[in-house]
């Protein structure tokens, strides 16, 4: 049986190297109750093994605390990929933390997985930090070749062989392993190519952007080209957060992307990023002929020490669902959701089955997409379980964030394309 986007009925997850020896938190949330299974491969550590296998029970959320072992190790083969296993379909989201970072990323189903694959990273504020990218099988030998963009054009040295920009870097892995790249510098528009379907994640390590703040770790499930979309709406950040807007081409592709109903016509050739900023008032309309792939940084708070960078992948308008269940972290001064429906059904939406009205409001505004105005709203929210959702189905985007001093996270409630299908 197949599921709307992010949801399924297993899901492959790792833990990029954070830097931090960071708790690692798995999020697992059904809409009606569910078996797991969580397994890891055979040839996993014995005890490390017994410390993550299990059968549970989940009547509604389930919270699993992953061995800081299971971070991986650059440019190394490991075993260290969890297989998650349900019953029903789930949500699944990962969020790794300690203090003074955190990274938090939705997972995406098996059935979603496919053999392509573009990277998104920052290009690392200091030698110490360094860009990521990390992949895992699901079958008995994958080959899985990656492109190497290097934005500094520095080498980069694996096994004993140095590569160049635009090289190609090959490794074949067996169900359940893993391996990671990394590198000083920033590796955006890499490609990543196998012989079957793969996860593959990127990110940074620790990261501060433009200048402000400190590191944050950055990561995030990437979706496969395949998936991606055509038209994208982006939610502003709360609490004077500015937003880094990145716009990745998968083809050469016209785009125009509108803030304050100001367009900039932009053309782009293939795997190649523009990006733009819009402050904690602002949103942004991309709209392009071909699918892209656009990316949110949330920036450390121009006016305050709350924030540091955080990393989502923004939903395109035919990714959004008309129900997310999702469990929102604890420990964060604030926490908000940001909502993106259609005008005409703006009141129709429910958080936790009721209307918003006792939730804060920190930003609305409406935009138009075309010919249809779209209502845009980020609620202040408290940690624990949130369902949102709509009760005449209307699909919207959903994108949640938090943050307290010098650290904030950010994950989005699905980044895998809906097929005409319906899942």
């Amino acid at each position: 049986m197949y599921f709307e986007g992010s949801r399924g009925e297993s899901f492959v997850v790792l833990f990029m190297t954070d830097g931090a020896s960071s708790t690692k938190n798995i999020y697992i949330t059904s809409e009606n109750g569910v078996q797991m299974n969580i397994s890891t491969s055979e040839h996993l550590d014995t005890l490390l093994k017994s410390q993550i296998d299990r059968v549970v029970t989940i009547p509604s959320n389930e919270h699993i605390i992953v061995p800081t072992e299971m971070e991986l190790t650059s440019f190394k083969k490991e075993t260290k990929a969890i297989l998650i296993e349900t019953s029903d379909d789930v949500f699944v989201i990962t969020h790794a933390v300690r203090r003074g970072t955190v990274g938090s990323t939705t997972q995406i189903p098996i059935h979603k997985l496919s053999t392509k694959y573009v990277v998104i990273s920052t290009e690392p504020a200091v030698l110490s930090f360094k860009s990521q990218i990390a992949v895992t099988a699901i079958e008995d030998n994958t080959t899985i070749a990656v492109t190497l963009k290097m934005m500094r054009h520095i080498n980069l040295t694996i096994d004993g062989n140095i590569y160049q920009n635009n090289d190609v870097f090959n490794v074949t892995l067996n169900r359940l392993e893993t391996y990671q790249i990394e590198h000083k510098t920033d590796l955006t528009g890499s490609i990543i190519e196998s012989s079957k379907p793969i996860a593959a994640f990127s990110g940074n390590d620790c990261n501060r952007l433009e200048n402000i703040g400190a590191c944050d770790y950055l990561i995030e499930q990437l979706p496969p080209v395949n998936g991606l979309d055509t038209t994208y709406i982006v939610p502003p950040n709360s609490d004077d957060r500015y937003t880094k807007v990145l716009i990745t081409a998968v083809n050469s592709t016209n785009l125009t992307y509108t803030i304050n109903s100001t367009p900039r016509a932009v053309l782009m050739n293939e795997y190649i990023s523009n990006g733009t900023t819009i402050s904690s008032n602002q949103i942004c309309v991309v709209q392009a002929e071909n699918p892209v792939l656009v990316t949110a940084f949330g920036l450390h708070s121009k006016s305050s020490k709350l924030g540091d960078p955080s990393m989502t992948i923004v939903p395109g308008i035919n990714q959004y669902l008309d129900y997310y269940k999702i469990v929102v972290p604890t420990g964060y001064d604030h926490n908000y959701v940001s909502i993106m429906i259609k005008h005409a059904a703006k009141d129709s939406f429910r958080i936790n089955g009721s209307t918003t009205n006792k939730y804060p409001v920190k930003f609305e505004s409406n935009v138009t997409v075309g010919n249809i105005k779209y209502y845009v709203r980020t609620l202040q929210v408290t940690d624990g379980e949130l369902t949102a959702s709509t009760v005449d189905g209307e699909r919207f985007g959903l994108m949640v964030t938090g943050r307290k001093n010098q650290e904030a996270y950010g994950f989005s409630g699905n980044s895998a394309l809906i097929n005409k299908q319906g899942y």
